[in-house]
């Protein structure tokens, strides 16, 4: 089986790009009134549910063959580690002072002692304050993932797969509301996100297992990419009461397969810049929203828009905040990563 998944590697852009559509829309909204593609209306773009659904598949198509072995369990979690925290404590340093110095660019968090060790360790706050690097809240949950996943390595793979079933039931409880709990974190530990994540690793363990026809395959993720517009209308206009997070969900679940099946079958090639972005993903989603914030404001003081327009003004910031984060990926991130693999 080909191992190289050439559009799975790609679509790890798609959430920074999505995120990114997003809060630019957002802050274009709240400095000019200028919605772009009318996403400031949602409560997400539905990029990080993509990340969610892509960890799952990832992480069982990595590790699959190694399940079930207690020894590969420490390996397993230093990758993990390496992947997520040391670029994300070097970020949240930098943001710290920034947002002290300039509080109008965060969320008034910064100097909040117990928003600051909750943020560092990447643990859901009681109360639900955001991290101090606000994009972070999705990390928490990606933290999360990744302790429910390393139950798989147990030795027993009858416990854990019951442990993994039952915490899948309780989610679509708490989901179709048949539990119900007022304590934030019950909520944050069987949010419906959980099943976005056991949809990619269903996702890896069919493309592991099956060989989907190519055209089907095209089809399947074709689907996918358009159910993101559609969910988008549909929660603008309210057509039909649909959940965004399970649609979204569903969607990128249908990308991934699609998109791995006809990596598997077809050899693919795309510009190495497409592959550069992806390898990129993780510092332009992490890096981009206090440059946002802070080029908005410089933008709105010296008044852009009104010069350029919204179209020009949204490029400019979009391709700004994009240099930022892949700066942050070749100079911080790789060198970074290159040394801890090294030691460990």
């Amino acid at each position: 089986m080909r191992k190289k998944l050439v559009l799975i590697q790609f679509s790890r852009a798609i959430v920074p790009i999505l995120v990114m559509l997003f809060h630019v829309s957002a802050n274009m909204k709240g400095y000019w009134d200028y919605n772009v593609l009318g996403l400031a209306s949602l409560p997400i773009s539905g990029g990080v549910n993509y990340f969610f659904a892509l960890s799952g598949f990832m992480l069982f198509y990595i590790y699959q063959e190694k399940l079930g072995q207690p020894s590969q369990l420490q390996s397993y979690l230093i990758n993990r580690f390496i992947r997520i925290y040391p670029l994300y404590w070097i970020l949240t340093c930098i943001a710290i002072p920034v947002l002290i110095f300039f509080p109008f660019l965060g969320l008034g968090n910064e100097i909040n002692y117990d928003s600051i060790v909750h943020s560092f360790l990447l643990i859901p706050h009681p109360e639900g304050m955001e991290p101090i690097l606000d994009i972070a809240w999705s990390l928490v949950y990606t933290i999360y993932f990744y302790i429910i996943f390393a139950l798989l390595f147990l030795k027993n793979q009858v416990i854990s797969k019951v442990i993994l079933f039952v915490w899948t039931l309780v989610t679509l409880g708490f989901l179709t509301n048949i539990f119900w709990s007022e304590d934030s974190i019950f909520y944050f530990l069987f949010y419906e996100y959980n099943l976005i994540f056991i949809a990619g690793m269903f996702c890896a363990y069919l493309v592991k297992s099956t060989t989907l026809n190519l055209q089907l395959a095209i089809t399947i993720a074709g689907v996918g990419f358009l159910i993101f517009p559609l969910t988008w209308l549909n929660e603008v206009h309210k057509i039909i009461n649909l959940s965004f997070d399970v649609s979204t969900g569903l969607a990128s679940a249908l990308i991934i397969f699609g998109l791995a099946s006809i990596d598997l079958q077809k050899d693919i090639t795309l510009p190495r810049f497409f592959n550069y972005l992806g390898n990129a993903s993780l510092s332009i989603y992490l890096a981009h929203n206090l440059p946002l914030n802070t080029f908005s404001h410089l933008f709105y003081k010296i008044g852009l828009f009104e010069k350029i327009g919204g179209v020009a003004t949204t490029i400019i910031l979009l391709v700004m905040i994009t240099c930022v984060g892949c700066l942050v990926h070749s100079y911080i991130e790789k060198p970074l990563v290159k040394h801890l693999k090294s030691r460990f």
